[in-house]
């Protein structure tokens, strides 16, 4: 039996089976670059930051609260989806309730913390990740906005249109002008 399967394949050779992981890929010297300026040209600090990607931005992500999104809500359909198409007894009871499982879908309850608790679990987080480095916890929290901009280097900035910002704008002054007319009939 022969499988088809799309992969996405860089200039160098190598191959990925999702464009997001070409596109990080490619966009990985960019990240490089920029984190090298952020950290002053320490090369191995900027190294260890883009190999550390995804848990700096989970220690920073401590204490929010997430909401589901639609792309995550259409992930769940399609995988369930196909979990209905699965002729196993032992998943009756998923396949009947499918569409209860994508209603009631949300992500665990999270503390909510002010900004010191944050702060804290980042460090804690950033410490356990550079394996008991305190000092470099600390930078990294200093310098969190200068790194997290680093990490969308490459990125292609969706640009406004310029007829959609002028009618927001209109639309914005309209309803502050009606809302001013209510506040002078209310007095």
């Amino acid at each position: 039996m022969n499988e088809l399967r799309q992969v996405f394949t860089t200039a160098d050779g190598k191959t990925f089976d999702t464009k997001a992981e070409a596109m990080d890929y490619l966009r990985r010297p960019k990240i490089l670059e920029a984190m090298k300026k952020v950290t002053e040209g320490n090369s191995e600090l900027a190294s260890w930051l883009v190999e550390h990607q995804e848990q700096v931005e989970v220690a920073f992500e401590t204490g929010t609260i997430r909401r589901v999104t639609k792309s995550e809500h259409n992930k769940l359909a399609k995988a369930l989806e196909a979990l209905a198409e699965i002729q196993n007894p032992k998943i009756g009871f998923l396949q009947e309730n499918t569409a209860a499982i994508l209603d009631s879908f949300r992500w665990a309850s999270v503390k909510r913390m002010d900004d010191a608790e944050k702060a804290l679990a980042a460090k804690n987080t950033l410490t356990a990740a550079s394996e008991g480095n305190a000092e470099l916890a600390d930078w990294v929290i200093a310098n969190k906005d200068a790194i997290l901009e680093a990490f969308t280097a490459g990125k292609e900035k969706r640009q406004v249109n310029p007829k959609a910002s002028e009618a927001l704008a209109l639309y914005r002054a309209k309803k502050a002008a009606e809302k001013a007319e209510a506040q002078k009939a209310a007095a």
